[in-house]
Formats: C-alpha cells, structure tokens, sequence
C-alpha cells in the first residue's frame, strides 16, 4: 500500500432498493455489476455499495483508491449520480496519512 493509499466514509440519508440504486446509477452513465448484495462501480478502481439484503441493516459504502486524486474523482462521479436523482448523501475522502483531502455531500446537513 503507497502512503497515498485513500479511503472514503460515506452515508446515505435513505437508502433506495438495490434495483432503484443500480438503475440511478446506471441512469448517470456509470458501468455497474449487481451482486447478490452488493452493486459495484466498474468505472471506479474500488467503490461498492455493500450488504444489501435480507436483516443486514442499512448498507455500507465500500471505496479505496491507490491516490486520493483518485477516489476524489471516482467520488465526484458517483455523487453526481446521487445528486441527480435528489438522494441526500455524504462523503469523506481520507488520505494515506487520515487526513480528510475531500467532503462532497448533496443537501447534507452541515453540523455547527
């Protein structure tokens, strides 16, 4: 792992079904594969939105990139998709050394 090595935290407000969230996604230009219970991003080096199904929970957003230039503009193309379809959402991008290098959010409350 580089020291650039990145990482994102993420939260949904309302997470749709796993077909409503392919088909936004999808919608928006990106390439994705449907899992069991997950729907992944092939136009990203790692981004997933995982657990979907059964007694789980709510989801989990998985997403890493080797930079954090990366998994900024991976981020940047996701978050877009959401915002279009008006899914209040969140993101924090982390660098290699834990420093937050981005904050992307659609209609996220902003804390005091």
């Amino acid at each position: 792992m580089s020291d650039d090595f990145s990482t994102l935290v993420g939260q949904l407000a309302i997470w749709p079904s796993k077909e409503a969230l392919a088909n936004i996604l999808e919608s928006s230009g990106l390439r994705i594969a449907v899992g069991r219970y997950c729907v992944r991003i092939e136009d990203c080096e790692r981004f997933c939105f995982e657990q979907y199904g059964g007694d789980l929970g709510d989801p989990i957003i998985a997403a890493e990139a080797e930079t954090a230039d990366r998994l900024i503009r991976d981020a940047q193309r996701v978050s877009s998709a959401l915002a279009a379809a008006d899914l209040r959402h969140r993101f924090e991008i982390y660098d290699g050394n834990g420093h937050l290098a981005a904050y992307l959010h659609h209609r996220w409350p902003v804390e005091a």
